[in-house]
């Protein structure tokens, strides 16, 4: 049975090494409780999960996220238009949207912002920096993490 306090993550990637990155990140962040994460690689997937449509219908199985984290460049569609699509439907107008991005320039960041994106983040290259953004997000919108034993 699922954990009800567990928070679920849509991370929408299309690069294998990134994605394997984040979930090391994860497992080294000490979050008390580690969101559940999904992993798809185009805005036409994160779309569907978000809508529940097929393959992803069962929302035991594929529960709403409560963060939607994406790259900016995806294969065919911009993350831009993700995040219209996403606005555009209302239930989804208070989910926050955080953009990791390897590249960005400003005018992509300035319109990200526009369209309603929470934070546009440059992606780090390396788990501690990642870990950090990891733990900065969890007040945000996962479970926070344990606290330090001394």
């Amino acid at each position: 049975m699922e954990d009800v306090d567990s928070k679920t993550v849509l991370y929408v990637e299309d690069d294998p090494p990134y994605v394997l990155l984040l979930k090391r990140a994860l497992q080294r962040s000490k979050l008390e409780k580690l969101p559940k994460l999904w992993v798809v690689t185009t805005m036409e997937d994160a779309v569907r999960y978000l809508l529940g449509q097929i393959p992803y219908e069962d929302r035991f199985t594929n529960p709403l996220p409560s963060l939607l984290l994406r790259d900016l460049r995806l294969p065919r569609k911009s993350g831009i238009q993700l995040v219209q699509s996403v606005q555009a439907q209302l239930q989804f107008q208070h989910l926050p949207i955080v953009i990791l991005t390897g590249t960005a320039l400003d005018e992509d960041i300035v319109l990200a912002y526009q369209q309603g994106v929470n934070f546009c983040l440059v992606k780090p290259a390396d788990v501690d920096s990642l870990i950090s953004i990891i733990l900065v997000l969890s007040v945000y919108s996962i479970p926070s993490p344990t606290k330090a034993t001394i």
